[in-house]
């Protein structure tokens, strides 16, 4: 899915904060027990919709269902400076809003920022549910997704690094673990 850089970084740290909402310190599953925390405090969470909106999108966990995808795929491609960034007004013409979140929405909206948060709400909610891009690579792969000590030429780098350091332990003055 094509996001526009404002997405893209906030579709990562709200993929984050979802994986931690998922699970409690014992690694039981606890989404549901949060997200209704989450709802819950609200009110004392407004203050971070313009800061630090993937901490208060939660609250609109599976509320959205996009009925006009084509619109959603543009929005995700603006950055809210943009002249074509949708308002809350135009967007919510193309998803509907489950009955449980109106009371979330009504206070969102109150805000200063509401309208851009709730742009910003269903856009992230769009991606989490539509986005079938390939995982992040792991601290195992590099940036072009080969494993670590996968060569092309068939040279054993990590052996070779292994011995650099050693001899730059031994310069040193430290034993070498070779000998």
């Amino acid at each position: 899915m094509k996001k526009s850089y404002y997405f893209s970084e906030l579709a990562f740290s709200y993929d984050a904060e979802i994986q931690d909402l998922l699970t409690d310190s014992e690694g039981s599953p606890a989404l549901k027990t949060r997200l209704k925390e989450k709802r819950q405090e609200l009110q004392s969470l407004l203050p971070m919709i313009e800061f630090c909106p993937e901490m208060v999108v939660p609250v609109f966990y599976n509320a959205f269902s996009f009925a006009n995808t084509k619109a959603m795929a543009a929005a995700v491609n603006c950055e809210p400076d943009d002249d074509d960034f949708p308002t809350w007004d135009a967007l919510s013409a193309s998803l509907t809003l489950e009955a449980w979140a109106a009371p979330y929405l009504a206070a969102v909206l109150s805000e200063g920022a509401g309208e851009s948060f709730m742009v910003t709400a269903a856009c992230l909610e769009y991606i989490r549910q539509f986005d079938t891009a390939a995982p992040v690579a792991t601290a195992e792969e590099d940036e072009s997704g080969r494993e670590k000590g996968d060569d092309e030429d068939g040279d054993d780098d990590d052996r070779d690094l292994g011995e650099a350091g050693n001899d730059w332990l031994a310069e040193q003055g430290f034993d070498s673990r070779n000998s």
